[in-house]
């Protein structure tokens, strides 16, 4: 029968592998607490199996043979593969350690992190965080290339080698100081901008989004300053340089303290970016990673929620998807 059919026991592998790193059956029946005779009769029988001799035996002990030394390297791989399978069943069961990376731009870092990592360390305090703030584009690059776990970004182009493991579609709107003139408006249109001093989204700052160049077209304004920053278009719309464009994750602390005001646009050309939350297909996540994913998944809906009403918006119906990833 071919080596490759032949079922063999772990019993016996475990002793095959004794043998070896004890240099005797004598010496690895004394680690293993067994009859010497018992090892010898597993490996007969892994020999015979085999159809192969896996060792030269000595008066001063064994020593491999070739087929022994392939058998060897297979059962180290095996070994190492079940004390990962271990490591990752203790973790399901009390999750004492692990480490999980993440990548997000700086706004959901800010508004949509901080209370789940919280919460998580809480339960697990043993489990650790890398949390890198990239752009839309580069979290995606990160994923795909499986140099972190999760990603989470306004909504970039969609790539066949990055998955979408869940989105919620957040509002975009003027954000402006109080008592601006556009401020007490319930919603805009894009033509309502025309005229307006603006501080400019330079393009590609919302994942490659088109709301800036359907505002450039449909409003002309006088761009008073241009940005590749949110943060940067908040404090100079503070300082009264003008109005901003975007999506008030990152501002929600501003808005909910009523620091500045947020009208939401209402307009077919300027559709609602989503934040998505991505992995990388066919990925297994560790344990740690595929947990906290799970919480990131069930906290977007709650997120999107509070996001909306402070807009007085309503949720969008179909505007948010947590599906399996």
């Amino acid at each position: 029968m071919p080596a490759s059919f032949v079922h063999v026991h772990l019993v016996a592998l475990r002793y095959f592998s004794e043998t070896v790193r004890s240099g005797s059956m004598r010496q690895a029946a004394e680690h293993l607490s067994v009859a010497a005779s018992a090892i010898n009769r597993q490996i007969i029988k892994l020999e015979d199996q085999l159809q192969c001799r896996l060792f030269e035996r000595r008066s001063e002990g064994v020593r491999l043979t070739a087929a022994g030394e392939v058998l060897y390297q297979y059962v180290q791989r095996l070994d190492q593969d079940l004390e990962r399978a271990i490591a990752q069943i203790d973790d399901l069961r009390g999750l004492r350690r692990g480490h999980v990376r993440i990548a997000c731009e700086a706004a959901i870092g800010r508004d949509f992190l901080p209370p789940i990592l919280a919460a998580f360390h809480a339960d697990h305090p043993g489990v650790t965080y890398s949390v890198e703030i990239k752009s839309a584009l580069d979290t995606l690059d990160l994923v795909a290339s499986d140099e972190i776990d999760i990603g989470m970004a306004m909504m970039p182009p969609i790539r066949s080698d990055v998955q979408i493991a869940a989105r919620a579609e957040m509002p975009v709107g003027v954000i402006a100081q109080k008592g601006a003139a556009l401020g007490d408006r319930a919603s805009l249109r894009l033509h309502d901008l025309a005229g307006e001093r603006f501080i400019r989204a330079k393009e590609g700052m919302v994942g490659g989004t088109t709301w800036q160049q359907q505002i450039d077209r449909s409003a002309p304004q006088s761009t008073v300053l241009e940005t590749n920053s949110p943060d940067i278009m908040t404090v100079m719309v503070k300082a009264g340089l003008g109005i901003g464009v975007r999506n008030p994750v990152g501002i929600l602390g501003d808005l909910e303290q009523q620091a500045m005001v947020f009208v939401p646009i209402v307009d077919a050309l300027a559709p609602n970016p989503s934040l998505g939350i991505f992995v990388r297909p066919q990925r297994l996540l560790s344990s740690a990673g595929a947990v906290m994913l799970e919480l990131l998944k069930d906290a977007l809906p709650e997120f999107a929620e509070r996001v909306w009403n402070l807009t007085g918006q309503p949720t969008p119906d179909g505007g948010i998807s947590t599906g399996a990833a």
